[in-house]
């Protein structure tokens, strides 16, 4: 060799920790993975496998998510929708079920429906002078334009302190709270005007209680002995409360000795009654289907 000995030794020195360097810088900055043996291949699979499981396991995938959680959001809108629809097929039923209050009451569509006999156990008279429809000859060929409650005609005991019930629910237009007892001169003054006008018909009413039942029905209660305590103009009644009591007011028997306690009762349609127009028996029959005893 040329030159001397430790100049060669020194430069193989310098080249072998070049060398090494670059070597580590290399390693360093590389981004592949290290190197896998052959026989290490297997087991690295594997590894990588499970780890796969795991993380699947622990975190749902995403579109996986998703639908689970569309999934509830439309449970959720449907519950409601669901209750809705059972609640209204229940009041649907309800309401078609025979045994409803309203069907069975009072039907909505006919006001001369659903009323009730204002004398407890009462029947209705067949005598056809105490029917709607039956002449009175004595008022120049008049006409009776309701029913009579008569002991005798009626099955049941009929007097003074015979409670009258109201036939249906409604507001109380007319109660004569301050009525006068008729006097012998007022029935003479009756028999001279041979018991014509409307005056003279009112006052042969005697004391009375109407009651407003809306769609143009009215009911009037006559003849009354006394009206019940809390009855006045405005108050509302329901049906089978107490309203008055049957007697004998605006006839001459008031003042006699005779004996004609009864209840005049009639159902008003607008400007006319119940039955007008027709015989008395089928004024009858009209009753009968209003206090819905249709066949009696």
């Amino acid at each position: 060799m040329i030159g001397p000995t430790w100049l060669y030794i020194s430069l193989a020195a310098v080249i072998f920790i070049a060398a090494a360097v670059i070597a580590v810088v290399q390693a360093t900055d590389s981004d592949d993975p290290p190197p896998v043996m052959a026989g290490d291949a297997d087991e690295v699979q594997a590894v990588e496998q499970v780890e796969q499981q795991a993380a699947q396991q622990q975190q749902p995938q995403p579109a996986a998510q998703a639908a689970a959680q569309a999934d509830e959001q439309q449970r959720s809108l449907d519950e409601p929708a669901e209750q809705a629809a059972t609640q209204a097929q229940s009041v649907q039923q309800e309401q078609e079920s025979p045994h409803s209050q309203s069907a069975v009451d009072e039907p909505a569509d006919d006001p001369l429906l659903g009323f009730i006999v204002p004398i407890a156990d009462a029947c209705i008279s067949r005598h056809e002078g105490h029917l709607p429809g039956a002449n009175r000859a004595y008022r120049n060929d008049g006409v009776h334009e309701g029913l009579d409650f008569y002991e005798w005609a009626s099955c049941v005991l009929i007097d003074e302190f015979t409670p009258i019930l109201a036939a249906k629910d409604g507001l109380v237009i007319r109660a004569d709270l301050d009525y006068i007892d008729i006097t012998p001169a007022d029935w003479a003054r009756f028999e001279a005007a041979n018991w014509e006008g409307e005056e003279i018909l009112d006052e042969l009413r005697g004391r009375q209680v109407y009651i407003d039942h809306g769609r143009g029905v009215v009911t009037r209660y006559a003849h009354l002995s006394a009206i019940a305590q809390g009855i006045a103009v405005g108050v509302r009644v329901q049906q089978g409360q107490v309203i008055g009591f049957a007697g004998e007011s605006g006839q001459r028997e008031v003042y006699t000795d005779e004996n004609d306690v009864h209840l005049h009762f009639e159902i008003r349609v607008g400007d006319g009654w119940l039955g007008q127009g027709a015989t008395p028996e089928q004024g009858r029959e009209l009753y009968l289907e209003a206090f819905g005893l249709s066949g009696n």
